[in-house]
């Protein structure tokens, strides 16, 4: 008998947000808060392909802060990482995958040599509108993960994954990285 893999492995999902607030994040952001990502910050040997923005967390916390609530709760829950959430010095990707729009296979690390290890990455999805492609996929669990607008994603950062390429419409996620202590 199949017996499915551990959440730590595979990731966690949960409904997070109504489609109503989905447009009010994405409104606060474009506003004021977009800064293009430096493309040297990609993963190396990855194709990456869509418009990626770096955000300051701290003023969207009133907005984001129940997603953000729920990633602790999750790694709480599901990894128990020893993790530090500085959600008032950290910042956040805003990454938007139009048509052809992806993220080759890749983990997430910290580049900067940092004395810290990224330990989990947690999205949330903004699409506003329907879009077909764009899943995320992870090595441990190929079978695409149900991630719609307002859902949120939290799996472990050394663990491969990618965004398959979107077919229609565009696909709009936010991403926190959780760090901590150098991995032991």
């Amino acid at each position: 008998m199949y017996k499915p893999l551990p959440e730590f492995l595979t990731g966690v999902t949960f409904k997070c947000f109504t489609p109503e607030h989905v447009k009010k994040i994405n409104k606060t952001i474009k506003k004021s808060l977009l800064k293009k990502e430096d493309p040297s910050k990609a993963a190396e040997h990855s194709a990456k392909i869509g418009k990626f923005y770096v955000i300051p967390c701290l003023p969207l916390m009133n907005l984001i802060g129940p997603w953000l609530y729920r990633c602790q709760q999750m790694n709480a829950l599901h990894f128990q990482y020893d993790a530090y959430w500085y959600f008032h010095l950290d910042s956040l990707n805003y990454n938007v995958y139009g048509t052809k729009g992806e993220y080759g296979w890749h983990i997430d690390a910290n580049k900067s040599g940092t004395p810290s290890a990224m330990k989990l990455t947690c999205l949330l999805n903004l699409s506003e509108e329907a879009y077909e492609g764009g899943e995320f996929v992870s090595i441990i669990q190929p079978e695409k993960l149900k991630f719609d607008s307002g859902d949120g994603l939290v799996v472990n950062s050394l663990i491969a994954h990618k965004v398959t390429p979107v077919t229609k419409g565009e696909r709009i996620t936010l991403t926190y990285w959780a760090t901590g202590p150098l991995w032991k």
